[in-house]
């Protein structure tokens, strides 16, 4: 008997709204497609609305507004999806009109708004509260939506790997019940659905009660409601709101890295309509809380990968000096089961085998290699449900997580990771089963959305904790060390001990050169900052030139340490070079260079600045040292000035920064390029003598050549030459 899945029904060309709603689609020519509620609204029949242009049938909405449709087609055409909003007023009554292009057509849509008018969002509070919370943005998401739209029920659905989903945050009206940790199976969201929520990030029904309205001129077919805020949702939806108890629904996307990570789900009991502002508002806390979460879980990434790079490094150093491979991986077996966090650990090649901690006898052993050897990739093999012949092993324990990776291709030199199993209860929210029930006219079976929704209990045995994508890449990085040191150490030790004296001192600048150079940006914001809390009537240009500020100050923050972090990370970092105008960084160094160093009377000279071939952080850092170097040195003087300039030459470009300072000694101009090295005239000025070993360091990695004029209280020229 054929079966109707959930997954074949088109539900964005059901070629119905809801009841709140009013539609017209367009194409080149005109309306060619209309719901049947519109001509009450209008007073124009249907078959007159039909073949109408945008610009005849706007003023019949409101004839108070000036309808200048060259602007809304270049708002609606400028981004891959962008609305055109409008709130009107029609009978008395207030609605949102939206206008947006897709799939080659124009849809107009009209819906009413709530009798509450949405109060100007307090997005800073919103802010705060989502960030303060205990660090719980999805709890504190649900406490924020549930306060705009009223509704009885919202919660965070995180889709596990199996595509279920399980509640992570939940808030709720007194005397409902509980749903925080309960799982709901795959089916329930359908794929074509989950399709739609990726592109589409709001969704809701007013009333699943309430009747539908059809779409008059184009077959349902023909009319892609992808995008709609109106579009009626299918049956086999609305029957399911109506078995867990709700009347009213509305959903927001949670979308990372382009795939639907979750959504937030909310219900209400009683009708309850949810306008087109507080969709969007609930929208726009839904993608700040993913930025939140990002950012957060980015801070516990950088945290366990430093932990991981230290054993890494010191890995490599005590690999390149002990040739026995065996020995130094056994040295750091603990380390590994720990940083990894395995019960068991085993090194095991055609002679030897040593563990550590619990791992399985020798039976079960033959029985894992001889099913990762039947797999096409033997190099790292890891799974956390590995089924053994039998069961336990002779130490009465069960293994299922395993995790082998071969050190030596080519070789049997293995390094295996057990786990031990992890019993837990999942509780689901009704029994997890797909029932069908048969259509005699279709003569088809189709699913039945489910009737249950109370708790529904099952024991997951059999499977480990799962591997992290750190603790794998953790894993490879060992390996890849191994391998490396193994491949170098004939003939290239003198020279891989050159690369790592100058990888440590390179390291050695780590912590300086971000106190350094972070604290240039770091003065703009602190500036900023100062500014919006002492002056409160700041004009909309300001606010937005210190907001600009703020934006260009973190960007530059998070550069650099991404940059910095590299240099960490291995003995060389791939820049990427492009033809670079400087002259903007260079005026944002000036002005934050004379906050820095209360230098407001300084008189600052700009000549002609020739693009260079460098790369964008890079070359910040090197002129924000030399020019503040310039701008701090001089700052004491009744005049000071500063002169930034740069000459042309054949294939060379040199940037002169000249300062009247106080100058310096120089005998021997090699030195003053040291790390921590600060001569004897720089008493009473702030620094750690790290800047111009940075700017050397810098111009070396770009191939620029550094050289400097200067003399005693008269000032000082650094010239930087970069090839064209």
């Amino acid at each position: 008997m054929p079966q109707l899945e959930c997954h074949d029904e088109e539900i964005h060309l059901c070629g119905k709204i809801q009841f709140f709603g009013f539609l017209c689609v367009f194409d080149k020519i005109g309306c060619i497609a209309v719901s049947e509620n519109l001509s009450h609204v209008l007073n124009i029949p249907l078959n007159e609305i039909l073949g109408r242009s945008i610009k005849e049938l706007l003023p019949f909405f409101s004839a108070a507004n000036e309808w200048n449709i060259e602007e809304i087609e270049r708002q609606i055409t400028e981004q891959v999806f962008s609305r055109f909003v409008e709130r009107i007023r029609m009978k008395d009554n207030d609605y949102y009109l939206s206008i947006y292009r897709y799939d080659e057509k124009t849809y107009v849509e009209l819906e009413i708004c709530n009798e509450n008018r949405l109060k100007a969002p307090r997005l800073f509070y919103y802010a705060k509260y989502l960030e303060e919370q205990n660090g719980n943005a999805w709890q504190s998401l649900t406490v924020l939506i549930r306060q705009i739209i009223g509704f009885d029920r919202v919660m965070v659905y995180r889709f596990e790997e199996d595509h279920s989903g399980q509640v992570i945050a939940e808030s709720i009206n007194k005397g409902m019940s509980s749903l925080m940790g309960y799982r709901y199976p795959e089916f329930d969201i359908p794929t074509q659905a989950r399709a739609l929520y990726t592109k589409f990030l709001a969704r809701h029904v007013a009333d699943i009660d309430a009747p539908v309205i059809p779409i008059h001129g184009l077959e349902a077919g023909e009319i892609d409601l992808t995008h709609s805020s109106v579009r009626a949702l299918s049956p086999v939806h609305l029957q399911y709101l109506r078995n867990s108890g709700a009347r009213a629904s509305a959903s927001f996307s949670i979308v990372i890295d382009g795939k639907l990570w979750g959504i937030v789900a909310c219900q209400n009991r009683l009708p309850r309509n949810v306008d087109l502002s507080q969709r969007h508002l609930c929208a726009f806390l839904t993608q700040y809380a993913v930025n939140y979460y990002l950012s957060e879980h980015q801070k516990e990434n950088l945290v366990a990968q430093t932990i991981m790079g230290v054993m890494e490094r010191d890995l490599k150093s005590e690999l390149l000096v002990n040739s026995d491979i065996g020995v130094v991986l056994e040295r750091f077996a603990p380390q590994i089961l720990e940083i990894v966090a395995a019960d068991g650990l085993m090194i095991k090649n055609d002679h030897t085998a040593k563990s550590w901690g619990t791992v399985p006898d020798e039976g079960q052993q033959r029985t894992i290699d001889k099913y990762i050897e039947s797999q096409e990739r033997t190099e790292l093999f890891s799974t956390s449900n590995f089924v053994y012949d039998q069961v336990e092993s002779e130490h009465g324990v069960f293994l299922p997580g395993v995790l082998r990776i071969n050190i030596l291709p080519g070789n049997k030199y293995y390094i295996y990771l057990f786990r031990k199993e992890h019993i837990y209860d999942d509780v689901w929210a009704g029994k997890p089963e797909k029932i069908y029930l048969y259509d005699p006219e279709r003569k088809v079976e189709f699913p039945s959305p489910r009737a249950s929704f109370e708790a529904w209990r099952e024991t997951m045995k059999g499977k480990s904790v799962k591997w992290r994508k750190t603790e794998l890449s953790f894993m490879e990085k060992v390996a890849q060390i191994a391998q490396q040191a193994i491949a170098q150490r004939g003939g290239e030790i003198a020279q891989l001990n050159k690369e790592l004296i100058r990888s440590n001192n390179a390291l050695d600048t780590f912590g300086y050169t971000l106190t350094h150079d972070l604290k240039n940006p770091l003065s703009s914001i602190k500036l900023a900052a100062q500014m919006m809390l002492i002056k409160d009537d700041l004009s909309k240009d300001m606010l937005r030139k210190m907001a600009k500020n703020i934006m260009d100050a973190t960007g530059l923050i998070t550069e650099m340490m991404d940059k910095v972090y590299q240099l960490t990370q291995s003995n060389y970092v791939t820049f990427k070079t492009e033809l670079i105008d400087p002259r903007n960084k260079i005026l944002n160094i000036l002005e934050s260079s004379k906050q820095q160093f209360d230098s407001e009377n300084l008189e600052f000279i700009l000549g002609e600045t020739w693009p260079i071939i460098g790369e964008r952080t890079l070359l910040y850092q090197l002129f924000l040292n030399l020019i503040g170097n310039a701008i701090k040195y001089s700052s004491k003087k009744d005049q000071p000035v500063v002169e930034v300039y740069s000459i042309k030459q054949g294939n060379s470009v040199h940037y002169y920064i000249k300062d009247n300072g106080i100058g310096m000694d120089i005998r021997d101009d090699s030195n003053i390029f040291d790390i921590f090295k600060r001569l004897p005239n720089s008493q009473g000025f702030e620094g750690s003598g790290i800047g111009l070993s940075i700017v050397k360091r810098i111009a070396d990695r770009l191939n620029a050549k550094v050289t400097v004029e200067s003399e005693l209280n008269v000032g000082t020229t650094f010239c930087i030459s970069f090839e064209s």
